[in-house]
């Protein structure tokens, strides 16, 4: 009796000190086709740490681990989430992306990897990688909050790199011609010249940027970019408006959510109120203040007050792709950003807040001193004909 209730207790503390994995991610690949690594980079609250399939290790007190390559007979990579919230980026790396020992982006898809996800030890998916040419590639997002996984299968030149395009804000086209400038911590600084496609491409190394840009004709603008210890690519989309007296107001964001919505409510210059956004077009004072409507990710989304009247003037965001969760902190970890122009030059700019949950960004106030009032507020809206 005495050994059966030793066995007993050490059965009890090996399930308390090992407990199962609420997700565990399995990596394969053909050896004979390229050398993988698998990574993920995680979000809980505020905090930020990654593990990469190579090394046994841990973060987030044991919430996310790597076991190691070739240290489970499951898969040659095999990493486990141990939590009900928190967001999960997984990525697959060619193992010399960024030790300019390896320039062969077809390598990842050569060696057709594939990814298993399970949950308390069933299957949720499986996940091959097509063809694509890269030498990192983003694979999925795990929002464990809500238990939901969205493929998002997308290559990129490297992963040490700072990537975006510069288009125009009342037309969303590529604008070529657009000067560049990156400036590290250190004050040392690369350029560059977009071409018809706008995009542009700059190898950093992990420190803060400022990234800016300019074009004849058009407002200029500038932002702060991160590159991290977790060694992802960094996107950044630039929407240039025009050279503009009146309001304009300017909406990016990132590839998720694919539909977010800009709001303007205010007074009419012949009287009364308007509330306008994609889905309740109408003329003000003969105009039409939504210039550009996006419904496929990035942006720019973008209103300009042609005629202001007196009274104020209310500016939102709306998840409109989350529009029934009220609890959903997508539109938090959109990456959205709103750009305010006037008199010819950038008026302001906002970075929603990150890790609250809700549908509704509220943005800013103009008052009939035609001053800006930050709001920068996140909320659930229950019908976006609410929203003012």
């Amino acid at each position: 009796m005495r050994r059966f209730f030793w066995i007993c207790m050490i059965l009890i503390l090996v399930n308390i000190a090992l407990p199962a994995a609420e997700y565990e991610i399995h990596l394969n690949w053909d050896e004979f086709g390229g050398e993988c690594n698998g990574f993920i980079s995680g979000n809980i609250g505020k905090k930020t740490a990654f593990v990469n399939g190579v090394a046994d290790s841990q973060v987030f007190e044991g919430k996310l681990i790597s076991l190691g390559e070739g240290r489970s007979n499951k898969a040659k990579q095999v990493f486990q989430i141990n939590s009900d919230e928190g967001y999960f980026t997984f990525w697959i790396k060619d193992k010399f992306a960024d030790d300019d020992m390896m320039s062969d982006p077809s390598l990842i898809a050569q060696s057709k990897p594939k990814i298993s996800i399970f949950k308390d030890g069933n299957l949720l998916d499986l996940i091959k990688i097509p063809a694509g040419e890269g030498l990192a590639c983003k694979v999925f997002t795990l929002d464990a909050d809500i238990g939901e996984i969205d493929r998002e299968i997308r290559f990129y030149p490297k992963s040490r790199i700072i990537l975006g395009r510069v288009v125009s804000a009342t037309t969303g086209e590529a604008l070529s011609g657009a000067n560049i400038e990156l400036v590290d911590y250190y004050q040392d600084s690369q350029s560059f010249v977009t071409g018809e496609d706008g995009v542009f491409i700059f190898p950093v190394e992990v420190t803060e940027y400022n990234l800016s840009v300019g074009k004849n004709g058009f407002i200029g603008n500038s932002r702060k970019v991160q590159m991290g210890i977790d060694e992802i690519p960094r996107e950044v989309i630039l929407a240039l408006s025009p050279m503009i007296k009146e309001f304009r107001i300017v909406l990016t964001w990132g590839s998720r959510p694919r539909d977010l919505d800009a709001h303007l409510s205010g007074p009419k210059p012949e009287g009364g109120n308007f509330h306008i956004w994609y889905r309740n077009k109408m003329l003000i004072g003969g105009k039409d203040f939504l210039d550009r409507d996006d419904t496929n990710k990035y942006g720019p989304e973008t209103i300009t007050i042609y005629k202001p009247a007196t009274g104020n003037y209310n500016f939102s965001v709306f998840d409109y792709s989350n529009r029934s969760r009220k609890h959903s902190k997508k539109l938090s970890r959109a990456g959205a950003r709103v750009d305010v122009y006037g008199q010819n030059k950038l008026l302001a700019s906002f970075q929603i807040p990150e890790d609250v949950r809700g549908n509704c960004w509220h943005v800013f106030q103009i008052n009939e001193q035609h001053k800006i009032i930050p709001i920068n507020k996140v909320d659930y809206v229950d019908d976006e004909r609410n929203i003012r």
